[in-house]
C-alpha cells in the first residue's frame, strides 16, 4: 500500500478541477498549451516518463476524482440531514457559520454556472 497519499490527493484535486474547467487552455511549463481536461493525464504521463514507475497513484486519484465528479453532477452526494438541520437551526454556532459564509460565499462561485 502507498505510504503517502499526497500524490493521490493532488491528482484527485487536479482531476476535479479539470472537469469543472473543461475547455480552458492551460499553459504547460511554458512549453505548450493543453486543454484543462487533459491535465491529469499529462501528469500521469509525466510520472511514468520522468520517474520511471507505473503511475498507480495517479490512476487512483483520477479514478476517485471521476467517481466524485460523477456523484456530484448526478446529485448523489448530499449533506447528512443532521448537518442540514444544524446549519438551518437556531443554534448560535449555526447562525455564526451562516454569517461567516455570507462574507466569503462569492469566493466559491464558479464562472458560467
Amino acid at each position: 500500500p502507498p505510504t503517502f497519499l499526497g500524490h493521490n490527493l493532488s491528482t484527485f484535486l487536479v482531476y476535479v478541477w479539470s472537469r469543472y474547467h473543461e475547455g480552458l487552455e492551460v499553459n504547460m511549463f511554458e512549453l505548450f498549451n493543453a486543454r484543462a481536461e487533459m491535465l491529469p493525464w499529462l501528469f500521469l504521463a509525466q510520472t511514468f516518463l520522468l520517474e520511471g514507475v507505473f503511475p498507480t497513484l495517479d490512476l487512483l486519484g483520477i479514478l476517485f476524482g471521476h467517481i466524485y465528479h460523477h456523484l456530484w453532477t448526478t446529485n448523489a452526494l448530499k449533506a447528512p440531514k443532521f448537518v442540514i438541520n444544524w446549519y438551518n437551526g437556531d443554534s448560535a454556532s449555526g447562525k455564526a457559520i451562516r454569517e461567516k459564509y455570507k462574507t466569503i460565499s462569492s469566493d466559491f462561485e464558479m464562472e458560467g454556472q
